[in-house]
């Protein structure tokens, strides 16, 4: 018999199949995987497991959903074109118009789902044109470059991250239209003032 692998603090066992109907273990480190209760966690994170549970149980649009894996594929981890990428990596360079055509959704659609990925923490605008994902979030390069890029995204204030559940967006799109019915309602009672017109001053006959 195989001898099991050594589990050490901080570790687990993880089973792979080997494709042949088999399974594979090994272990795996388990730090960073707390992303979701805390933001302490700092050094290299991957939980895209947790990230798509997460994603597979929100009962949002589908757009969101289009929006969401654009940018997740957008933010390339490759280093073979670094001299080629036009921003650092772990950052995405596009725009509205950019995911409009990408995505093949309208302006609307794509400006929802960016406002509703911004406010809850899983993206941020660095710079006109240039995002950054959440790097609690993402899996986008080694241990010290996802120090770094958390340092920035702190530096930033970017916000706080929030794991939503089922129901928030459509809480988050009911809150919205209560506050644009406010907005509005607001509007309506301004007093309005009507300038009086002043008349032409005729000048006198000679």
């Amino acid at each position: 018999m195989e001898q099991l692998p050594i589990v050490r603090p901080g570790e687990r066992v993880v089973a792979r199949s080997d494709g042949k109907g088999g399974l594979i273990l090994g272990v795996e480190k388990i730090q960073g995987r707390e992303f979701a209760a805390s933001a302490e966690v700092s050094g290299y994170v991957l939980d895209a497991r947790l990230l798509l549970d997460v994603l597979g149980s929100l009962k949002a649009p589908g757009s969101w959903f289009q929006v969401w894996c654009k940018l997740m594929a957008l933010q390339n981890a490759n280093r073979a074109d670094d001299n080629d990428r036009a921003v650092p990596r772990g950052f995405v360079k596009t725009s509205q118009r950019d995911l409009q055509t990408r995505c093949n959704l309208s302006a609307a659609s794509v400006n929802e789902a960016s406002q509703f990925f911004t406010h809850i923490g899983w993206m941020r605008t660095a710079r006109r044109g240039t995002l950054q994902l959440n790097p609690w979030l993402t899996v986008a390069g080694t241990s010290g470059e996802q120090e770094k890029w958390q340092k920035l995204w702190n530096a930033a204030e970017g916000p706080v991250c929030i794991i939503p559940h089922p129901d928030y967006p459509t809480e988050w799109r009911q809150e919205r239209e209560a506050e644009r019915k406010v907005a509005e309602a607001a509007r309506r009672k301004e007093k309005v003032v009507t300038l009086r017109q002043r008349r032409p001053v005729r000048k006198a006959s000679a």
